[in-house]
């Protein structure tokens, strides 16, 4: 009898395709009509990537069960000529790949029932789509619609979040994250790879989760996107100041095989190559990346320090060059197992290594020529970093109902071997006396698994309900051992003064809960997150161990009000509360002596800083352009800053302390125009005003100022395929807030950050980076990219401090003005038949006579 509806359900379907002179594929074989479908259904198509996939199932709307071997038919909506087909299978399901751009009429037919009409449009946007459940009844019946348009922009805005595409940014191709980051609006990157965003860190997420990976160790040509999330719903971590920024790794699921291949070279002793590839057929999905770096790099600092101790002034000069020879390889690979339309499991293995060789020739005058001295620092630094996820999705029926699980287990090492050369100068600048000697090794070792899981339930016919559970554990031990050399004997002894070693283990667990909703055009949100943090450290070699903190929960409540109007408008008011914990680099009680001139301590006695973010939105799109305005005020209490007080006549020791009050507001507007269809601009400015207070040893230190932000981001279609990008920004002088410190890597016994702020200003800068492209060979599969950065070589960090103890005008540069050449070829097919078994049911389950072979 089945055999029967399936032949039935075959005629029926064919009847649109001999209308346009395509023969179908009988129910069981017939290659040869596939193939003509195949070249049927790519004619008038063969410039579209044909990647979209549509999937559902059909039941009866009274007993619910499904209805099996019903025809389904993709029609053109110009002629009603048949794109693709199929059966569906004895659940009821049905599975559509390889779909062309376009809206089309999906038709569904089958004996004793009425025939069922459903608009269908794949756009970049929409590649993925679950039709759900689909109910046949006896009378004719037309469903709703499914339609969404949209292109893939360079920068696409909403009010809720901004998404950087990094397919489409040439100026970055060949480098890391941090030059992905420099270009993308509202985002800024100080020289050290530091990340601030409106002023202020954000937390940094890789692929939705916490990560040990720093900026510089993720290759721009492995990241598809940036998302920017200035003011997170309690879905979200409530942890970092100004928001969320993640960066999306590339994941290609597009049927059959494809990849590219890459390799570059730059100004500078710099290389670059690698690849990904793609295997996807039925219901696994392989993908595999791999990429190198050896990115050299060099840099140069001033530092004019003058002390005022008792009356006596003194004066310290540096002059510090250096050199960085850093290479790194970054591979992954995952597997995407679809159980069936609405259930995945998705493994994926992350593994990263380098090594990094650093020299450092500092030159110290004290007292304007009295004494002088010349260290030499030669160092390696190696790290490995591993990181296993595995994720479970479940879509239902319901439109918009979803449940996630995901766990993400990161484990990393590094480790550290170098010397100090210290030789006391003449004031000629000519060796005296005997050199100092000092060995230092390290190791270090984090642990960081996270747990959760979420699910998204629709109530009513316009509310929504969001749950959540999440659970993040972080274990860090490090080791520094530093040793001194006997001028006499040249043997090595332990120096106890500089060494250290350290541990400590945070917990957090949350909680959340959302619900939101609409009247009209108006929408709500309101949610609640619930984080418990606890936190402890030990110094094993002194016995030390220590809490700094109590662990209490946190409540961080999140409102989000909007409202459209006519003309694509609309306004939205939001507010936040977040958190910022101070890390163990902060608290730990332990004076870093690298550099004895420049001393660190840590402060176990800090507490976290809480900050109350306030935003309200103007949005407004038009055909070829849109705008976002935003007016934003922060208000943080317990600000983890940092003060600076000398030390004797040419030492300064820098220390975290918690400020009294810390207010900032400003305005950002955000523009993007296409002109004449070719030209594509992007404007970002930030206006803001800060103001910060700090007491130490009842010493009151005030800072205050207005300061902007600008980016302009231009891409130009030109003729015979060429692409050409310019972007450029600008940083008028600001107060030096602390930064988050995770560009750079790093590792030992020391912690880079910025330096004080409410004792420090940083003079404006600007920079300008140009990108040319050139794709060529037949459908663009071969692209090469020209881009240089900081053409102008403006890109550097100054910092003036002024307090009554003491002045420093501080400057660092390092290499930013860098020419790279890199070449790309994109390979694959489209092929859905490359695993298919040739066996009868397979023939008839995947009756898609129409798909073909395509190149991209």
């Amino acid at each position: 009898m089945k055999q029967w509806y399936v032949l039935l359900a075959a005629v029926l379907l064919g009847h649109a395709t001999l209308h346009a002179q395509i023969p179908i594929m009988p129910a069981t074989g017939g290659k040869q009509g596939a193939a003509a479908g195949a070249r049927g259904s790519a004619n008038g198509q063969r410039q579209m990537p044909q990647i979209g996939h549509v999937y559902g199932k059909l039941v009866d709307a009274d007993s619910k069960k499904p209805i099996g071997y019903a025809a389904v038919a993709l029609l053109k909506l110009r002629d009603s000529s048949v794109v693709t087909g199929m059966l569906t299978k004895e659940n009821g399901e049905f599975n559509f790949e390889n779909l062309p751009f376009g809206t089309f009429n999906m038709r569904i037919t089958f004996m004793g029932y009425g025939s069922i009409y459903k608009k269908v449009a794949i756009s970049p946007q929409t590649i993925d789509q679950d039709l759900g459940n689909l109910k046949m009844r006896p009378d004719s019946k037309l469903l709703g619609t499914v339609e969404v348009t949209g292109q893939k922009s360079a920068f696409t805005m909403g009010i809720d979040k901004k998404v950087f595409n990094v397919d489409r940014n040439l100026v970055s191709v060949g480098g890391t994250a941090q030059d992905v980051l420099k270009n993308v609006p509202a985002v800024n990157v100080d020289i050290d790879g530091n990340v601030t965003v409106r002023n202020a860190s954000p937390t940094i997420f890789v692929d939705g989760k916490p990560s040990t990976l720093t900026l510089d160790q993720i290759p721009a040509d492995a990241i598809e996107s940036v998302e920017l999330i200035t003011n997170p719903s309690a879905r979200y971590d409530a942890e970092g100041m100004s928001g969320i920024l993640n960066i999306v790794l590339k994941k290609n699921r597009r049927a059959g095989i494809n990849g590219m291949v890459t390799a570059g070279i730059g100004t500078g002793d710099k290389y670059n190559g690698g690849g990904n590839i793609n295997v996807r057929q039925g219901k696994v999905n392989v993908f595999a990346n791999y990429m190198v770096n050896a990115n050299r790099n060099w840099g140069n600092g001033t530092t004019d320090r003058t002390n005022y101790l008792n009356g006596d002034t003194s004066f310290l000069n540096q002059q510090s060059n250096s050199r960085s020879t850093p290479t790194f390889q970054f591979g992954r690979v995952g597997l995407d197992y679809y159980l069936d339309n609405r259930n995945t499991i998705s493994v994926s293995q992350n593994i990263v290594d380098g090594n990094f060789k650093n020299y450092e020739d500092l030159r110290s005058t004290f007292n304007k020529g009295d004494s002088l001295s010349n260290r030499i620092n030669n160092n390696k630094f190696g790290f490995r970093n591993y990181t296993t996820a595995l994720d479970f999705k479940h879509t239902f029926a319901e439109p918009n109902r979803e449940w996630s699980a995901s766990v993400n287990y990161n484990y990393s090492t590094n480790n550290r071997n170098g010397d100090f050369n210290t030789q006391p100068l003449t004031p000629d600048g000519l060796p005296t006396g005997q050199a100092a000697l000092q060995n230092n090794h390290s190791d270090g070792k984090t642990t960081f698994i996270t747990a959760q899981t979420d699910y998204t339930d629709p109530i009513g016919k316009n509310g929504k309900m969001e749950l959540g559970l999440k659970t993040t554990i972080r274990n860090y031990t490090s080791v520094y051992n530093v040793y001194d050399q006997d001028s006499i004997t040249k043997n090595y002894t332990f120096n106890d003064l500089l060494s250290n070693d350290y541990k400590y283990k945070e917990q957090i667990y949350a909680g959340y809960v959302n619900y939101s909703g609409t009247v009209g055009n108006f929408g709500y949100q309101g949610g609640l997150r619930v984080e418990q943090y606890v936190y402890s450290g030990e110094i094993p070699s002194e016995g030390m161990k220590y809490k700094p903190t109590k662990a209490t929960p946190g409540f961080f409540p999140s409102v989000y009000l909007s409202q459209k109007f006519k003309n694509d408008q609309e306004l939205q008011l939001n507010y936040s509360r977040r958190v910022t914990r101070p890390n163990f680099f902060q608290l730990i009680p332990y004076r870093d002596y690298t550099d004895p001139l420049n001393q660190r301590e840590g402060n176990p006695n800090l507490k976290p800083e809480y900050t109350n973010s306030l935003e309200f939105s103007y949005a407004k799109n038009w055909k070829n352009s849109n705008f976002l305005g935003s007016i934003y005020y922060r208000n943080t209490n317990n600000l983890l800053s940092t003060i600076s007080v000398p030390l004797g006549k040419d030492t300064l020791l820098t220390t975290f302390v918690n400020a009294d009050k810390n207010n900032s507001y400003g305005a950002e507007l955000t523009g993007k125009k296409t002109f004449f269809g070719i030209w594509d601009v992007t404007a970002n400015v930030n206006l803001y005003r800060t103001e910060i207070s700090v007491t130490q040893d009842k010493e009151v230190f005030k800072n205050s100022n207005f300061s902007w932000n600008a980016k302009l981001n231009s891409e130009t279609k030109l003729p015979a395929n060429f692409t050409l990008q310019i972007s450029g920004n600008y940083q008028a002088p600001t107060i030096a807030l602390p930064s988050n410190g995770g560009g750079r890597g790093g590792g030992g016994g020391g912690f880079m950050m910025v330096p004080t702020s409410a004792q420090g200003t940083i003079k404006g800068f600007s920079s300008i980076d140009i990108g040319l492209k050139k794709d060529f060979l037949k459908k663009k599969t071969a692209s090469l990219t020209l881009a240089l950065s900081d053409v102008f070589n403006t890109r550097q960090y100054e910092l003036n401090q002024v307090a009554p103890a003491f002045s420093q005008d501080y400057i660092r540069k390092r290499e930013s003005r860098i020419l790279r050449l890199t070449f790309a070829y994109r390979f694959g097919k489209f092929d859905a038949q490359i695993f298919k078994r040739k066996n009868t049911k397979t023939d008839r389950d995947n009756m898609q006579n129409m798909q073909g072979d395509q190149s991209f």
